[in-house]
């Protein structure tokens, strides 16, 4: 079992990790708003490489499940699948993108109508808080709308709130390393731990 005292020593010995992390994220954060098509192609890759792996694996799992006696069609099918999705991701990166703006879209106005509609149902039950739906519906559409008429808008736009997302995370980590410095030193520093 850990002790207390451990812990501190492990938090005032390694705190930096912390730091690190925190400084690679506003990095990646930054390099986002001034390399967004880089940054963009980094994902597509790391992405289409991610479906080339669960792939293989789909396919190894179906070997096995077939030697075991099990079906194993699904296996295969969801193993081919991810890696024709992963070749197709590769060779036509900015087709592909725009499709899954155009899903996302379509959704978007979907789950916006859902939310209007609950919203003016809601409007009868006081306090109910109909308005945030309604607002929210509203706002879904709206977006799912944009991202129908302008589909690269779109991708930059998710682009630049998963930058925003890691300069903010980084800055969080940042604090936190100064403060689990802080608090493992003291707890290291303590005589009655």
């Amino acid at each position: 079992m850990t002790t207390v005292r451990g812990m501190g020593t492990i938090a005032a010995k390694y705190w930096w990790v912390l730091l690190v992390r925190g400084i690679i994220l506003i990095l990646l954060g930054i390099a986002m708003f001034v390399w967004p098509k880089a940054t963009l192609w980094v994902f597509v890759v790391l992405f289409a490489a991610y479906l080339l792996v669960d792939g293989v694996m789909a396919i190894f799992q179906g070997f096995s499940e077939r030697k075991a006696g099990r079906p194993s069609g699904w296996q295969f099918t969801q193993g081919v699948l991810a890696i024709a999705f992963a070749i197709a991701l590769l060779a036509w990166p900015d087709t592909i993108g725009k499709i899954l703006m155009f899903i996302v879209g379509i959704w978007a106005i979907l789950a916006g109508i859902g939310g209007i509609a609950a919203g003016f149902r809601m409007k009868q039950v006081p306090g109910s808080g109909w308005g945030w739906f309604l607002a929210w519906g509203v706002l879904a559409a709206a977006f799912g709308i944009a991202l129908l008429v302008s589909p690269a808008s779109g991708i930059l736009a998710i682009l630049w709130l998963v930058g925003i997302w890691a300069i903010m995370a980084g800055v969080v980590f940042i604090f936190a390393s100064f403060f689990v410095r802080k608090v493992g030193n003291a707890i290291v520093d303590s005589p009655q731990v």
